[in-house]
Formats: C-alpha cells, sequence, structure tokens
C-alpha cells in the first residue's frame, strides 16, 4: 500500500510539527486582564494614601487605582479628577489623575492599575496585603 498525502492530512501534520503539538502560549504566564472604567461613571475619587485612590461608580461599584511611585503628598490632594478627556480609564499607565495640594500647583499622577472591590475596607485590606514585610 502506498501513502497518499491528502491537502487536509498534509496541513493536518504541518500543523502538528510546527506548533509542536502544544497550544500557543503553553507555559507562559497569562496576561493579567486589562481593566478599565467608564469616565463618565466616576462619581467621587478620594485618596486613601500616597500611592491610591477609593473610586465610586454608579450602581455601588467600588475601584481602587494604584498611582505610580512618584506621586508624592496624594493624601493631601484636592480636587481630584481624571485629566485625560478620554472615555475609558485603564490601569496601564496612560491615563492620569490631576488634584491639587494645598499652597501648590496642580499635579498630576499616573493610573497604573486598577482593582474592583466591594467597599473601602476591602480596598485597604488590599493595600496591606500587597505592602513588603518590614
Amino acid at each position: 500500500m502506498s501513502a497518499v498525502c491528502t491537502p487536509l492530512v498534509g496541513l493536518a501534520v504541518a500543523v502538528a510539527v510546527l506548533g509542536g503539538g502544544a497550544s500557543p502560549g503553553a507555559g507562559d504566564e497569562p496576561k493579567p486582564k486589562r481593566l478599565c472604567v467608564n469616565r463618565r461613571e466616576i462619581n467621587t475619587i478620594r485618596a486613601l494614601d500616597d500611592q491610591h485612590a477609593f473610586v465610586k461608580l454608579s450602581a455601588g461599584r467600588h475601584y481602587l487605582f494604584t498611582l505610580d511611585k512618584s506621586c508624592q503628598d496624594f493624601h493631601l490632594a484636592r480636587k481630584i479628577a481624571i485629566s485625560d478627556e478620554t472615555g475609558r480609564v485603564c490601569g496601564d499607565g496612560l491615563n492620569l489623575l490631576s488634584f491639587e495640594l494645598p499652597g501648590a500647583a496642580p499635579m498630576r499622577c499616573r493610573i497604573d492599575g486598577i482593582d474592583a472591590v466591594p467597599d473601602e475596607s476591602a480596598a485597604r485590606e488590599l493595600i496591606e496585603s500587597r505592602r513588603p514585610p518590614e
């Protein structure tokens, strides 16, 4: 018997050889899902410390915004707002929070991360859980 290679069989063999029989990305760490919020739904933003803001959205949703490490004295912030004109705010370092400090010019900090939280106490617990041990 001679082996006959049909186009479908040949394609299946080529895929198995080129792919190594493994699924794409096998062994790679899964990418974290980028969380974004609709800017129009933000009701309030309040500083929790120098790197975190608690954000209330409509429908009782709450988020923890983590700011970049260079944000100083954010815990004293007043008039906190999203400084970008985009419709979506994402935790990817591209969106900025603007705020005023007593006796200082307006400042801005990058939003490095966004986490959904059930309430402010859960946001504070999340902050504590991420602090490095002393």
